[in-house]
């Protein structure tokens, strides 16, 4: 469903992304960990074609990135951003209503029906008050599922999350993790995670990748992840800063 080809990217100079070659198959979730400033989300940005890459491709389905808006499957990505990325003036009825009115193709009773079905899709379904709410009046947990439910509108193949589970307690991330899961078993989307939390990945994950200086250097599933004795990937699960590569206990 997605698939990178020696991807660069780079900005002022400054190479965030080398010759990254990867393919998330359809209907998984492949979690790509690595540290802060590592170009996690700059990967999304660019499967999203929210920015362009220096070099390589991107195909989505079989088609590149840049080939005709008109292709369905330039149509069937939806992004749940960091910050949940909710409008603040529009309540969580209007938030999720926003993509749909834009394309023109459903009547409002349809909408309706739409966002009652996504609201209940991520849990959210039981109070008749909250399509009425402003994203202040949310918290941090559900402004994330409103932002879930908001891509799920659009019935998107592929979805790609940007850390969803930062400024959560453990206790409101792992019912995110929960649900991530649920909607890739219930809907078949295929998924491309970014996080540096590490307990997310190994929940969700089909596949773990370590992006580390703009490559992945290690790509498995969980088990074989949390068994590599790459160094690097040692430094990462064990906490240590990724820096200087650490052997037999020496620098």
């Amino acid at each position: 469903m997605i698939y990178l080809e020696n991807l660069c990217y780079s900005i002022s100079g400054r190479e965030i992304l080398s010759n990254l070659t990867l393919t998330v198959p359809a209907g998984k979730t492949l979690v790509i960990i690595g540290p802060s400033g590592c170009g996690k989300s700059t990967l999304l940005r660019l499967v999203m074609g929210l920015i362009q890459p220096t070099a390589g491709r991107i195909l989505i389905n079989g088609h590149p990135l840049t080939a005709p808006l008109a292709h369905k499957s330039s149509h069937s990505r939806g992004m749940v951003f960091q910050s949940s990325a909710l409008f603040d003036f529009l309540s969580v009825y209007e938030n999720i209503a926003f993509g749909l009115r834009r394309k023109r193709t459903l009547t409002e009773d349809e909408i309706r029906e739409r966002v009652g079905r996504e609201l209940a899709h991520v849990g959210l379904g039981d109070d008749p008050s909250l399509p009425d709410k402003m994203p202040a009046e949310l918290s941090g947990g559900m402004k994330k599922r409103v932002a879930i439910a908001r891509t799920l509108a659009m019935d998107p193949e592929i979805i790609l999350y940007d850390e969803p589970t930062t400024g959560l307690d453990p206790i409101m991330a792992g019912l995110i993790n929960e649900l991530i899961l649920l909607v890739q078993q219930q809907l078949n989307v295929t998924s491309l995670l970014v996080t540096h939390d590490l307990s997310t990945a190994l929940r969700v994950g089909d596949e773990i990748g370590l992006l580390f200086q703009g490559k992945i250097i290690e790509i498995g599933p969980a088990q074989e992840i949390m068994d590599s004795t790459n160094p690097i990937l040692r430094q990462f699960i064990q906490g240590d800063p990724l820096g200087p590569i650490r052997t037999n206990g020496e620098w």
